[in-house]
């Protein structure tokens, strides 16, 4: 999958825990983080199932899904280390959701990843949860869906193909 954002592209990043009860109603299922971004510009998104949301976990899920270069915009999770981040050829804003929801000074907000956690999660509600060893499937579908854009789905699922699996010529 091509990274997303680039440089002057804003990335937003999120982490979010699916399958929390609420309340303590509902079957005990365990914790599954998802680490996800959106590109701003291009509405190009990602979502992939991590083991934590410590530094390290997040920093290499950020080297591999974006592209240096690009500007990244993050709540004030003490994993998203900025020095980290800057070293590693990233510009990071980040907005702390304790006083604002955008950043008064730097105009930094996460609006648009939070409504894609927002939009998954629902479709997850809707099919009345997702069995764990269909949640990557489930999670590229989401993803596959959201970066449609116009595109007709028949036509895309076979340009899509025909990337995955070229033809041979045999002369």
């Amino acid at each position: 999958m091509p990274k997303k954002g680039g440089p002057g592209k804003i990335v937003e990043i999120d982490e979010s825990l699916f399958s929390k009860r609420k309340n303590h109603v509902g079957r005990v299922l365990p914790k599954q983080w998802i680490f996800g971004g959106i590109c701003r510009v291009t509405k190009e998104s990602f979502l992939l199932k991590v083991p934590d949301r410590k530094t390290g976990t997040l920093l290499t899920a950020i080297k591999n899904n974006i592209q240096e270069g690009t500007t990244i915009y993050s709540d004030c999770w003490r994993a998203y280390n900025t020095e980290l981040l800057k070293s590693s050829n990233f510009d990071h804003y980040t907005v702390n959701h304790t006083y604002n929801f955008v950043d008064p000074t730097t105009g930094a907000h996460t609006q648009t990843i939070e409504r894609l956690w927002g939009s998954a999660k629902w479709r997850n509600k809707k099919h009345r949860g997702t069995a764990r060893h269909h949640l990557d499937s489930y999670l590229t579908e989401f993803v596959w869906r959201q970066n449609l854009g116009s595109d007709q789905p028949f036509n895309k699922i076979l340009m899509d193909v025909k990337t995955c699996f070229p033809t041979q010529k045999n002369y």
